[in-house]
């Protein structure tokens, strides 16, 4: 599966609305990739308590400062 390329515009993402706002439950995407995901501006879903700076900054660290989607059709 081909991952997304893109390195600019990333976003820390939550998995799950009710996974928590640790690192587990975090993943980088560029905004392209963010506006696809399910939940992504749906008002029927209470958005959670944003990541830390620092629980972002380690999401990035750890994803290689690009975007971790592998759909392979949100960056077409």
């Amino acid at each position: 599966m081909s991952r997304c390329e893109r390195t600019w515009g990333l976003e820390v993402h939550h998995k799950r609305i009710d996974g928590g706002n640790d690192l587990n439950n975090a993943m980088v995407l560029c905004h392209k990739c963010h506006v696809n995901t399910h939940s992504y501006g749906d008002s029927n879903h209470k958005s959670p308590e944003p990541f830390s700076e620092e629980t972002k900054k380690a999401a990035l660290k750890r994803a290689g400062n690009r975007c971790e989607c592998t759909k392979g059709t949100c960056c077409l």
